[in-house]
């Protein structure tokens, strides 16, 4: 059997995973379907010889003891005396489940499966169980041995810690209990599709879907400034204790997927993780696929969007820019800059220029892309953003972003160049995905005289087959799709626009229709 344990802290954030076994108080993993209300405690955490109270609604059972180290705040208004806080955690709960729930997710794996397992809390509600948490102030765990491998994906069953008293940590109580049993609650449904999600993707959403639960929350802003400040670190990289902030930070990658494609999405991803497990990038550029784009392009537009927040907040972008952090920038001036991306990554650079010049990017096109996101009035225009190499001609920024999970090193050079550098003005024409090119001198002549040369013969069949019949005719129409293949050959060749092929009859039925 299978079996897999995943702790996820607010705060500290450790995640432990085992397929086999992992030592928790040097016990077997199977042994350990355990709770803080067993003798020997789960995790490190145990009511001891305290009185076990609990208190619950249809769907939550809130469990808590009021004296001992793992004791609530004991104020009551009830007449029942049952603390305040633990009826507000029950409640803020019940109330995160429904409102998931009527988002489309789905329930939690109920724990009544697998009874020799251990306790389940005595019934199939969500458990949730108030201890004096060590270095966080939540934590979601698996019900070991309520686990079942499905598709490619591990779905498991599911309880929670929450810090007994919030005092000192929060504002208030009642912010504390707002802000980490809806975060807590959305881990528990992301075990339902899958146990085994990656970190950034697993915090970032559960922040994202917390804010969604309650707007007023502020947790989510709170983190922010630990991934803005780190944009060329691949947003799926492995995270440490050091930079679990990051992976509270990038709660800001749901948000950019859900203001371009609608908060459906999220969804939309686990559910192809449920099915096909393996990354979390890669079910959301399947999903995307579906959007009728990729995971390599909504990235550079993610990025595009992060160079344009705070005080650099204009036109396009998230809906709440202006209250985002910044995004530290490197100047770009006369002479180029080299630099390494490594996966998902960002680089940003400031580019102010007194004259007209080009931005250029040199680099391996399946690794990295650029972006120039102009500047008016001092502020980002993110809806007239546009690929490298583009013309700059006042101020801007340049974001450098990787488009591939490949985190071995794929360099860069970035540079700023004269208009009149023919070298860069062929790279421009080449770019993007504009569907007209610049006439070269003597391209319009041609085009004119191709023109009118068809022109003439189309009038000239008509008359003829008024004359001498249809057999003539169809003679001066195979002339006139000959020449109208050639025209298209000079067409090309002057680069006035770019075509896409067609077949010769298409080319006749086309030349004869000119007046």
């Amino acid at each position: 059997m299978s079996v897999l344990s995943v702790q996820r802290t607010r705060r500290a954030c450790s995640r432990l995973l085992g397929l086999a076994l992992l030592l928790a108080g040097n016990r077997a993993l199977a042994d350990s379907c355990a709770r803080p209300t067993d003798p020997g405690g789960d995790h490190d955490y145990s009511y001891g010889a305290a009185e076990v109270k609990s208190f619950g609604t249809s769907t939550v059972r809130v469990w808590y003891v009021t004296d001992g180290v793992h004791a609530v705040n004991d104020e009551s208004s009830r007449s029942d005396a049952v603390p305040d806080d633990v009826v507000l955690v029950a409640q803020v709960t019940s109330d995160a489940l429904a409102s998931y729930l009527d988002l489309g997710y789905r329930a939690p794996i109920s724990d009544s499966s697998n009874p020799e397992c251990g306790d389940n809390g005595g019934d199939g509600r969500l458990d949730v169980y108030l201890v004096r948490m060590q270095g966080a102030d939540g934590m979601t765990a698996i019900d070991l041995g309520r686990c079942t491998e499905l598709g490619g994906a591990t779905r498991c069953a599911s309880f929670i810690f929450a810090q007994a008293n919030f005092a000192g940590q929060y504002a208030t109580a009642s912010e504390g209990i707002r802000t980490v049993l809806p975060h807590e609650l959305f881990h528990v449904l992301q075990n339902a599709y899958d146990a085994d999600l990656d970190r950034f993707w697993a915090e970032g959403t559960a922040q994202w879907a917390a804010k969604r639960v309650d707007p007023s929350l502020t947790d989510l802003e709170r983190y922010l400034p630990a991934f803005f400040a780190q944009t060329s670190r691949a947003l799926d990289a492995p995270a440490n204790g050091v930079t679990a902030a990051f992976l509270y930070g990038s709660a800001i990658w749901p948000v950019f997927l859900s203001q371009r494609h609608g908060a459906q999405i999220v969804r939309s991803i686990l559910e192809r993780e449920a099915e096909a497990g393996g990354s979390s990038l890669a079910s959301a550029d399947a999903v995307l696929a579906d959007e009728q784009t990729s995971l390599a392009r909504e990235f550079a537009l993610f990025s595009a969007w992060n160079a344009a927040t705070g005080s650099r907040a204009g036109t396009g972008g998230y809906e709440d820019a202006a209250k985002y952090p910044l995004v530290p920038l490197t100047e770009l001036g006369s002479a180029p800059i080299h630099d390494i991306s490594s996966g998902l990554a960002s680089f940003f650079y400031r580019a102010q220029v007194s004259a007209p010049m080009r931005v250029t990017l040199e680099t391996d096109s399946k690794r990295n892309t650029g972006t120039l996101v102009p500047f008016e009035n001092g502020v980002a225009r993110v809806d007239r953003a546009m690929p490298l190499p583009a013309e700059l001609t006042a101020e801007g920024i340049v974001v450098v972003s990787g488009i591939t999970s490949n985190k071995t090193d794929a360099p860069f050079t970035l540079s700023l160049t004269s208009l009149n550098d023919d070298s860069s003005a062929a790279a421009l024409e080449q770019s993007g995905c504009a569907l007209v090119r610049k006439p070269s001198r003597a391209g319009p002549d041609a085009v004119t005289s191709l023109l009118l040369l068809l022109i003439s013969i189309s009038r000239r069949r008509r008359r003829v087959g008024q004359i001498r019949g249809d057999s003539a005719a169809a003679t001066l129409s195979q002339s006139s799709s000959s020449l109208a293949i050639a025209a298209s050959s000079t067409l090309k060749s002057t680069g006035f626009v770019r075509w896409s092929a067609k077949p010769a009859s298409l080319l006749a039925r086309t030349s004869s229709s000119v007046p």
